[in-house]
């Protein structure tokens, strides 16, 4: 009997480290956060969708912008997928803001062309600017 409650006592106990015990408590608290930093990012399962609809306003609004220098930012995978997903997201917006603008001078060159076109109209033009310059050219031999 002594000898069956002899292997349940050395199964349940817990070795120990006392040496290792006081050198953690020793640790300062930096050192002690780092720690615990690295534990929380081999422990983080959580996994975002970040094409989710009802999240794009974090992507769109700089009421939910992310501020990496705030000491109660705390950089997992998660967040690291959200930061890229918001410079994705910034990136597109900038390529159609320079398409839009391309297309905008495209548009304002052809119809420039298109107003030259007109025979009538191009007579008229001519017609007020020879006027304009000869009027500007009387003026000054009025003044000298």
């Amino acid at each position: 009997m002594a000898l069956l409650v002899m292997d349940e006592e050395e199964d349940s106990k817990k070795h120990f480290n006392y040496d290792k015990i006081v050198e953690h408590q020793n640790l300062s608290k930096k050192k002690k956060k780092k720690l615990l930093k690295k534990k929380e990012l081999l422990e983080d399962d959580f996994e975002v969708n970040v094409s989710d609809a009802r999240f794009q306003a974090m992507y769109t609004s700089h009421l939910f912008n992310l501020d990496p220098s705030d000491p109660n930012f705390k950089k997992t995978k998660a967040m690291e997928k959200i930061l890229e997903e918001k410079a994705r997201q910034r990136e597109r917006k900038e390529e159609l803001l320079t398409q839009a603008v391309e297309r905008a001078q495209q548009d304002a060159g052809k119809a420039a062309r298109k107003q030259h076109s007109d025979p009538a109209l191009s007579l008229l033009i001519k017609s007020v600017k020879n006027k304009t310059e000869q009027f500007q050219a009387r003026k000054k031999q009025r003044v000298k």
